[in-house]
């Protein structure tokens, strides 16, 4: 690991990192099958994530602000952070700012713990990847049966369409709340419960395993080969769909797609990513043929996940 202690030392600055990563994430191109700064779908463009990052920015001050003032050292007990209030609150507003749909509810799940460890190591002075990690885990199995139900009308606000129709606690089943109250389901939990058909619970579920041990160190060394922000960013979404299924694409269209689309961007990683002529044609036909699709074979699930790695970048130092 290269980077190994938090740079930061403020909430502005912390709020900085988080509105960059989000800034940086739909901003690099071209990522196949996303939105991004040359690409719009159909009903929902660039301009709708720009506002619907903006949007959310004063609901992550606050978050923070509340973390940061709350926190002592004799509190071993993270309950009081309120993920599930973050989830409630940001989602509300992205969806107020722009009507371009749901455009960065996984950017809010993602980046909330991220966030929130990052405060807990500023304000203790505790700022070494270990520290972070530690923090970051203890954020997450902390999380209490509100926050779960507060992530399920975050969910159910923004229509993106949940952890999975049919499965324990689905997502569209009205009688899912009630459940998760009664049998106590905390946040963890309903993470493990979905772990193996969402990414982004799959990461809550695992510590952030993609982003920190995987996608971070991958980010930092492409950024350091080629010091161009715009390589990192597609080359580390690139590698991530090399080697993880899609879950949106699986939802959406199955795992033969999302399957055909790791096998893609597999032959485009081999190939040098955007950095190669041969590379950057690939993907540029890759981002073609996704398109075609309207959104169906859109690796959004992937999209978010980079968001975290972007930000952990930018906490650790990495500037451009």
């Amino acid at each position: 690991m290269l980077f190994q202690q938090i740079k930061i030392n403020s909430l502005d600055d912390l709020l900085r990192c988080i509105s960059l990563s989000s800034l940086l994430e739909v901003s690099g191109w071209p990522k196949p099958g996303n939105v991004h700064r040359t690409k719009n779908f159909l009903t929902t463009r660039y301009e709708h994530f720009l506002a619907g990052i903006a949007a959310i920015q004063p609901d992550f001050y606050d978050f923070c602000k509340l973390i940061y003032q709350n926190v002592s050292k004799n509190n071993l007990n993270f309950k009081f952070i309120g993920l599930g209030q973050l989830f409630q609150k940001a989602s509300m507003s992205m969806m107020e700012w722009q009507n371009g749909g749901n455009v960065i509810l996984g950017h809010i799940l993602i980046l909330a713990p991220l966030a929130a460890a990052t405060v807990l190591c500023i304000k203790e002075k505790k700022k070494s990847f270990i520290d972070f990690k530690y923090y970051l885990n203890k954020i997450i199995e902390d999380g209490t049966v509100k926050d779960t139900i507060l992530l399920y009308k975050a969910i159910k606000r923004c229509n993106p369409g949940g952890l999975g129709k049919g499965r324990e606690y689905d997502i569209t089943d009205k009688k899912s709340i009630n459940n998760i109250q009664r049998d106590g389901i905390s946040l963890k939990q309903i993470f493990d419960i979905s772990k193996h058909y969402d990414l982004i619970s799959n990461e809550y579920s695992s510590g952030f395993r993609i982003t920190l041990d995987i996608g971070l160190p991958f980010f930092i060394d492409t950024f350091r080969k080629y010091n161009d922000i715009n390589i990192a960013v597609v080359n580390t979404y690139l590698k991530l769909l090399s080697e993880y299924n899609d879950t949106l694409v699986i939802r959406k269209s199955g795992e033969d797609a999302a399957l055909k689309l790791k096998n893609c961007a597999r032959a485009i990683i081999q190939n040098g990513g955007i950095t190669t002529i041969k590379g950057l044609k690939k993907t540029n036909q890759l981002d073609l043929n996704l398109q075609k699709e309207e959104g169906k074979l859109n690796p959004g699930t992937t999209a978010d996940i980079l968001t975290g790695i972007i930000f952990c970048a930018l906490i650790f130092g990495l500037r451009f």
